[in-house]
């Protein structure tokens, strides 16, 4: 029988859809390039347009010397990294060859790669019913251990968006609670503006790198870069994500 897993272990995209199993696909692959990003293991770096009927371009850089460990980051980053290798690594082209691989709203991500990997850590469970007699239907829910860890994760995430606005009043408090969110942290809305502040709280050897919780950031990342490759990011889901100029296709 499998040890209840902690939330340090699990990746944002499986903490998201064990804390909602009907949150959308799209949602939860955000969570995951946000991680990637986050854990460097991705970068976002823009270039300029050519003209001034082009907006800047954005394209995703790969650190192939530091692989994701968790098997969910691990199977998008081979996914995006397939992809751009062979398609252009512009975000508008990755995310297109996505929806192609994945589906329109990136379902199979969900599907193929995030719920098989809750059942198989077995925080999730899956029921097959049939709707009015005929149609079978399949809905995940919580086992035991997965209500246990969504419910202190539920906790600690409401404990977490009330001690962040004001971190330095409270920093033993919340050091210890950001420690134990793990990727959760990156599911508290609006949780880039106060990348700074979270660095300076958890700065343990005086220096100006310091380390985020979980999260690899060192000295060369500022926390300014994350906040804007998250902003990109969130552009580029909202279809608003810069010209990829030429390259890639079929």
């Amino acid at each position: 029988m499998l040890n209840a897993p902690e939330a340090t272990e699990l990746s944002a995209p499986e903490i998201l859809v064990l804390l909602e199993p009907s949150i959308s696909a799209q949602e939860a692959l955000k969570a995951g390039f946000k991680e990637l990003i986050a854990r460097r293991h991705l970068h976002l770096e823009t270039t300029p347009p050519k003209s001034k009927w082009e907006s800047e371009r954005v394209h995703l850089l790969f650190n192939s010397g530091h692989h994701p460990q968790n098997p969910v980051l691990r199977g998008l980053w081979g996914d995006l990294l397939r992809s751009a290798s062979r398609h252009g690594s512009g975000l508008n082209q990755v995310l297109q060859r996505l929806q192609r691989e994945y589906g329109p709203s990136y379902e199979a991500f969900k599907q193929k790669i995030v719920l098989p990997s809750l059942l198989q850590r077995g925080v999730l469970q899956k029921q097959t019913h049939k709707a009015l007699g005929l149609f079978p239907q399949t809905r995940y829910l919580p086992t035991p251990d997965g209500t246990a860890l969504k419910k202190q994760l539920e906790q600690h995430l409401s404990e977490a968006r009330r001690l962040i606005p004001s971190l330095a009043d409270h920093k033993a408090e919340a050091t210890a609670l950001l420690l134990s969110l793990g990727p959760a942290l990156l599911l508290l809305p609006g949780i880039e503006s106060h990348f700074q502040q979270l660095r300076a709280l958890t700065r343990t050897d005086g220096s100006e790198g310091g380390f985020f919780p979980v999260l690899v950031v060192v000295a060369s990342e500022e926390p300014e870069t994350l906040e804007r490759a998250f902003h990109l990011l969130n552009a580029g889901f909202a279809g608003d994500g810069g010209s990829d100029g030429d390259g890639g296709g079929e």
